[in-house]
This record gives C-alpha cells, structure tokens and sequence, in this order.
C-alpha cells in the first residue's frame, strides 16, 4: 500500500495520460481564486462582472503559464536565477497592474475603499504577497517534477547500462569466439609459439578494457579504437579472407560512453558472408559533432537471421539516455551491403 502510494506524485507530475488531469488541477485552483469578483458585500452575485472575470482569469493564467514554460525552464532550470527573479518580479508588478485596472472597471474605486496611503501600501503588499507564494508553490511542484524526471532518467540509464555490460561479457565478445580463438591459440603452440602467445595477449586485453573501462561513464574514443581494432584483428585471424578498415578523422582524445560503437561492428562481423568478407569503419569529429559509419556485405545465399548482441531496442534506448535528441541514427539495408550511419553531438 505504502509502495503505491509512493508512486502517486511521480505518476501524476511525469506520466503523460496525466497530464490533462495536471492542467485541470491548475485550472480549477485558479477559478476558485478568481470567481471571488462575482461577489459583492453583503453577498450579492452580479453577473454583469462576468467580462471582468475573464479578463481577471487570463491574467492568472499568463502568470502560471509564462513562469511554468519560459521563465523555469529557460532561466531558472540553467542556472541563471538572478534574471529569473527579476523577471519574474516584473511578471508580477505586471499582473497586479492588470487586476487594478480591472478593480477599476468593477467600481471599486468608491467610499468604501480608503485612499490614505497605508491602506494602499498594505493593500499592495498583500497582493504582492499572494502572487509571489503562487508562483513559488507552483515553482517548487515544478521543480519536484523535473528532480524525479532526472532520477528516474539516472535509475533508468544505470539499469540499462547494467544489463549492457552483462551483454557485453556474454555476447559481444561471445564464448563461440572465445573458444575458436583459444583453440586456434592451442594448435598454435607446436607450430607458431610467438602468433599463439599473441592471439592469447588480445584476448586478455579485450576482456579485461570491457571489465575496467566498460563501467565508466566515459572513456577517449581513441581508446574504444583500439578495442574495436584488437576486436577485428582477432576476427581476421581466424577467418579467411576477412580484411578490414578503420579510419578515423578530428581529435580522438573526446570523451565518449564506453563500448558505444562495439555492438554495430560485432553485428556488421556476425552477419558478413563466409568469404570475401570486409568491414569498412569510419569516425570523423567535426567541431561538437562525432560521425560514425560501418559497413559490411550481405551473404548472397538468403539465411536465418542470428540473434545476438544487445539488440537494436536496447541500443536505441541507451542513446536516448544518453543523448536525448542530441544523436541520429539512420540503418540502411541495400541489395549488397548493410550501412550504419550516426551523428552524435559530443
């Protein structure tokens, strides 16, 4: 019960099937604050105040609306909290005005209401007052909105990397490599000591950058090249006729998420044909921008496809996590090769 409950506030403020319930909310709280001008003393409905009222209900909304889609997220969620408060002082000097304006198209400017000048100070003040908690109470649902969208971005993007890593152990470098590569290894010994001491040597290299580097939040591209090229080099040593290509163009010392390039070429090598099999890579950095290309023929006998690796959904999501909209990712299935291409913004 205590578990659900929990979940309450973070469905309401995140999940978008809530959020016509959300606005609702809002509306409803502002015509309980506004619908007070219907009234008059003793308790008199005058319908006539029924323009008024509108008018008096819009300038709510522009308060809560311009604070909650342009002043919190452009100003106040990027840190620049001293025009935040500014503006929004100004917002509400402005909105005050309005409601005078509007108290004077009601009347209200009769014997009843007193024009020494503390009354009016204090008047002023109040007004001043309750303007400002609405926009600090709606500013702090807000701001408890954007804190639990980000933990649970963090929650997710630790979860998702987890199960990347245990793929990355168990797939990527996948124990049918392993074993061709240390039995190649052994029947190395009595004819080619020094290729099978070498072929041994990489294998422990890739193993151990995946164990060390491949649960870091970051690490040099040029790094992550290094791996892919140990990665294909034992592949073109067991295989026949299989060559391969790296190219790489800018500054390789850029800080990138581990592994992020491994599961396309593992595929582009899983799925090339028996012979004649290449796979041509290429990054290029560009200013703020990392380009990546791979590509490998197609088996020109038809043949079922072999799962494996982390799966395109699990890569997606991961680049979602880490990119946000900042990446795009185009795959091209031609008649005789398979092309991935994709822009990261770094």
């Amino acid at each position: 019960m205590l578990n659900k409950i929990n979940h309450i506030v973070p469905d309401l403020l995140l999940k978008p099937k809530y959020r016509l319930l959300r606005h609702a909310l809002i509306q409803l709280v502002v015509l309980l604050i506004t619908m007070n001008v219907f009234w008059d003393e003793p308790v008199r409905i005058l319908p006539g105040r029924f323009t008024v009222w509108v008018l008096y209900y819009l300038l709510f909304n522009a308060i809560i609306y311009v604070n909650m889609y342009l002043l919190v997220p452009r100003l106040l969620l990027k840190g620049r909290t001293w025009l935040y408060l500014l503006l929004s002082f100004l917002l509400i000097l402005g909105i005050m005005s309005g409601i005078a304006v509007l108290g004077s198209m009601m009347g209200e400017n009769d014997s009843r209401v007193s024009t020494t000048p503390v009354p009016a100070v204090i008047a002023i003040a109040s007004s001043f007052a309750s303007l400002s908690l609405l926009i600090v109470g709606l500013t702090a649902l807000q701001l408890l909105k954007y804190r639990t969208e980000n933990e649970k971005k963090i929650n997710d993007l630790e979860n998702v990397t987890m199960k990347i890593e245990l793929s990355n152990l168990q797939n990527q470098i996948n124990p049918h490599f392993l074993f061709n590569m240390l039995n190649n290894a052994n029947i190395m010994v009595s004819e080619n000591a020094d290729k099978s001491s070498y072929i041994l040597y990489k294998l422990k290299t890739l193993l151990q950058y995946q164990v060390d580097e491949g649960s870091k939040e970051t690490v040099k591209l040029k790094d992550d090249l290094e791996f892919i090229e140990d990665y294909l080099e034992l592949e073109k040593m067991r295989r026949d006729r299989f060559t391969y290509t790296i190219q790489s163009e800018g500054n390789t010392d850029i800080a990138i998420p581990p592994l992020l390039f491994i599961p396309f070429i593992e595929n582009a090598v899983k799925h090339n044909p028996e012979n004649d099999s290449y796979v041509k890579i290429m990054f290029r950095i560009t200013g703020s921008k990392l380009y990546f290309k791979c590509e490998n023929p197609k088996a020109k006998l038809p043949h079922a496809k072999k799962e494996g690796g982390i799966g395109l959904v699990n890569i997606r999501k991961r680049l979602d996590l880490l990119f946000v909209k900042n990446y795009t990712l185009m795959l091209k299935d031609e008649e005789d090769v398979y092309i991935v291409k994709m822009e990261l913004k770094i």
